[in-house]
C-alpha cells in the first residue's frame, strides 16, 4: 500500500467519524434541518473514497497487491471500494427521502461505510484490531 494510499483511507476513515459525530450532535439537539456543512462534509467524503477507489484498482492494475501470501486479501478490494459505496450511496437516498432529521441517513450511511472501510484498512495491514492506530498512523 503507497503511502498516499493509506494517508487518503486515513481521511476517508476519520472523515466518517467526523459525519457521525455531527449527526449525533444534531440528533441529540433534536434539530430536524440538514446543515450544509454536513452536507459538504458527506459530498467530499464520497469523493475522496471514489478518489481512494481508483487509486486502489491502479495499484491493483500495476501490480502491487495488499498483502502477499495473505489467504483473504481479496476482502480488501470489497471492504474498500464496493460496500463503503454501496452504504454511502444507501445513506444518501435515505437522507433524500426524509423530511425531517435528514441528516440520519447520512448518518447510517456513514457508520457502515465506516466500518468497512476501517475493515479494509484492518486487511491491507494484515493487524489485529488493537494495531490499526498504528497502522493508520504508519
Amino acid at each position: 500500500m503507497t503511502a498516499f494510499h493509506r494517508v487518503l483511507g486515513t481521511v476517508v476513515v476519520l472523515a466518517f467519524v467526523v459525519i457521525m459525530a455531527w449527526a449525533l450532535v444534531l440528533w441529540l439537539r433534536r434539530r430536524d434541518d440538514l446543515p450544509d456543512g454536513l452536507r459538504a462534509v458527506q459530498h467530499w467524503t464520497e469523493n475522496l473514497l471514489v478518489v481512494q477507489t481508483v487509486t486502489g484498482l491502479i495499484l491493483l492494475l500495476i501490480g502491487r497487491r495488499v498483502v502477499t501470501g495473505m489467504d483473504d486479501a481479496w476482502l480488501h478490494y470489497l471492504y474498500g471500494s464496493l460496500f463503503p459505496l454501496i452504504a454511502l450511496v444507501g445513506g444518501r437516498l435515505a437522507a433524500l427521502r426524509r423530511d425531517r432529521r435528514a441528516y440520519l441517513g447520512l448518518a447510517w450511511g456513514s457508520l457502515f461505510a465506516f466500518g468497512l472501510t476501517l475493515r479494509a484498512v484492518q486487511t491491507a495491514c494484515a493487524a489485529p484490531l488493537g494495531d490499526l492506530p498504528a497502522c493508520l498512523l504508519g
